[in-house]
């Protein structure tokens, strides 16, 4: 009974200093071990860059803005949210990593066989691992790439920056191409249409109606004066002038509604034409660069210090355990031969 009593009362100093002997044995050969195999594993270096992207990139809209002041077309404003995710998306697209697959041999890179099952998939993982892109707290975007060679790592950070230029490039000229070809096919289209109206209203001249409202005035003082004087034959005449004027002017009058509007029409596929051709054959930084990266002087993994005291608490926790349970296992079968004794 005192057995179990002691061992119930038995305190976690106590024990750790019963063993404090082969605990420290243990500490100090894991601190030496864990040192030594920290020195086998290869140093990463870190380079980073950090970008703001912008509210918009369309040179027409920036440099063209004749309107009220728009802060989302101004040329120096900052991304806010929803542009800022949309490059981070750009950013991740397979379009970059391909390119930076291509361009740095990073199959050679990291040793992975181009001619194996999924290496691919492989080159994707170990890009991810060392690609990292995410946001700060101050709403800009943060490029970092870790490898083993620190100039690769600065190299490879400026080549995403050079790509995201590239790639956003190309996505806007491929839609300012489509919008430039669609507004050519809308102008042709409307300048055929001005051209009918325009000899429609040729037709009508023709016909000697120039200005409803003017000949109209014109043809009733000549008439009452007809009429004044019983001239006949001149009010025969007027007559059908006032007929030919009664057929024609109503077309006439629409035709010049029509050629109004789409002549404006026309006008502004023009003026979206020429923005849209700006747009096609000039492009602008599609971000602000904040801070370019450098060639990394020191390592960023391994840290040495943190894999020794990481080690040395795992192994230190694990030893009191076992010991606990030795412990334990010692006790249980004393405390039942003392029972049978009784």
């Amino acid at each position: 009974m005192e057995n179990n009593n002691s061992y119930n009362s038995f305190s976690l100093v106590t024990f750790i200093w019963k063993w404090r002997k082969w605990l420290l044995i243990l500490c100090a050969a894991t601190i030496v071990v864990s040192a030594i195999c920290s020195l086998f594993i290869k140093p990463k270096y870190k380079s980073t860059a950090v970008i703001y992207g912008p509210r918009t990139n369309s040179v027409a809209k920036i440099l063209l803005n004749e309107e009220n002041y728009n802060e989302r077309l101004d040329i120096k404003a900052y991304a806010i949210e929803e542009e800022t995710e949309q490059m981070m998306q750009l950013l991740n697209a397979r379009e970059i990593k391909d390119s930076l697959i291509k361009r740095f041999n990073l199959a050679e890179h990291y040793d992975i066989d181009p001619n194996s099952k999924g290496w691919y998939s492989k080159i994707l993982k170990s890009m991810n691992g060392d690609i990292s892109i995410k946001r700060t707290d101050f709403g800009a975007i943060a490029i970092s790439v870790t490898d083993n060679d620190p100039q690769m790592a600065c190299d490879m950070t400026n080549s995403i920056l050079s790509l995201l230029d590239t790639v956003k490039n190309h996505t806007e000229h491929e839609r300012a191409v489509a919008a430039y070809n669609a507004l050519c096919r809308q102008l042709d289209s409307i300048t055929k249409i001005v051209k009918r109206v325009e000899d429609s209203i040729k037709i009508c001249m023709e016909h000697g109606v120039f200005d409803v409202e003017v000949q109209s005035e014109r043809v009733m003082q000549q008439y009452a004066i007809a009429v004044a004087q019983g001239n006949n034959a001149a009010m025969e005449r007027l007559a059908k002038e006032q007929e030919k004027l009664a057929v024609w002017g109503p077309r006439l009058e629409a035709l010049h509604n029509d050629q109004y509007n789409f002549i404006k029409y026309q006008s502004l596929c023009k003026q979206k034409m020429l923005d849209a051709r700006l747009d096609m054959e000039n492009s602008m930084p599609v971000k602000f660069v904040v801070e370019r990266p450098i060639v990394a002087d020191k390592k960023c993994y391994p840290k040495r210090s943190l894999i020794v005291m990481i080690s040395t608490i795992s192994v230190l926790i694990l030893s009191i355990i076992v010991l606990l349970m030795i412990e334990k296992i010692e006790i249980k079968p004393s405390d039942k031969n003392q029972n049978t004794a009784e």
